[in-house]
């Protein structure tokens, strides 16, 4: 098949979906000029375009590079062909592998900082319940940071949703030395057992989790976090994991006064 061939077909599936070649581009986050050499056959898209493309078209890979008509957007039920399943499947593997090693980094180098100094054995080190400091030890003791782990990559593997994952365990990770921090209640406080850390920990990622769950469909639509509308999820996104931890402390000093 041409470029040209593979132009005409992008060409019908856009004007089939009702795009012009600038609201293409925006929901890429490319040059109009892009989809203009595509059209015209000056140029191929990539892999990982065409994969866009489609999604955003609302077509199967397969009607981009077949002779087949295009399908109309936003068909309800479509059957992938083996080509595409496999490069989602390998796009699904390599996005759970990488999270899986960045959860598996985060755990041994938490372990590395609060491990008990005095253990001398390799399983001791990895799975030792003690802890010198408060959050990491409750993450892991109760099971919370291996749920959190399998739940991040399980949604990267099964649902592709790389995105949800990402953002989950970064907040997560930033969480854990925040919630350490800011966590510690006065000598006299009235509730829990003197940190507050846990709770900061579930807020944020309570709040990572929806953020991630909103940028996984505001992808599907084709939204980069390049654009505005990518700003401005990162910013009400940093603002409600503020707002949270906000509310969780002055919650806290309100009943210490009381």
């Amino acid at each position: 098949m041409t470029t040209q061939d593979l132009g005409a077909r992008i060409r019908a599936a856009r004007q089939a979906a009702g795009l012009s070649q600038e609201k293409l581009a925006e929901r890429l986050g490319i040059s109009r000029q892009a989809v203009t050499k595509w059209e015209t056959g000056q140029s191929a898209p990539s892999t990982e375009n065409l994969l866009r493309l489609a999604e955003v078209l609302g077509v199967p890979v397969s009607t981009l590079l077949d002779e087949a008509a295009p399908q109309p957007p936003g068909h309800p039920l479509r059957i992938l062909s083996t080509r595409e399943f496999m490069q989602v499947l390998r796009g699904n593997l390599r996005a759970a592998l990488i999270i899986l090693v960045c959860w598996v980094l985060l755990y041994l180098a938490g372990r590395a900082v609060c491990a008990n100094p005095y253990e001398t054995s390799l399983l001791g080190f990895l799975f030792d319940d003690w802890s010198k400091y408060y959050l990491f030890g409750w993450l892991t003791r109760g099971g919370l940071f291996r749920f959190v782990m399998v739940l991040s990559v399980s949604a990267a593997l099964f649902l592709g949703a790389w995105r949800f994952s990402a953002v989950t365990f970064a907040v997560s990770t930033a969480a854990i030395p925040l919630g350490e921090v800011l966590g510690k209640n006065p000598a006299n406080a009235p509730y829990g057992h003197g940190h507050d850390g846990w709770l900061i920990w579930c807020a944020l990622y309570l709040v990572s989790a929806i953020a991630g769950i909103v940028l996984e469909k505001l992808a599907r639509k084709g939204m980069r976090l390049r654009t505005r509308a990518g700003a401005i999820w990162a910013g009400a996104t940093l603002a409600a994991c503020a707002a949270a931890v906000a509310l969780i402390l002055c919650a806290r000093v309100s009943m210490t006064d009381s």
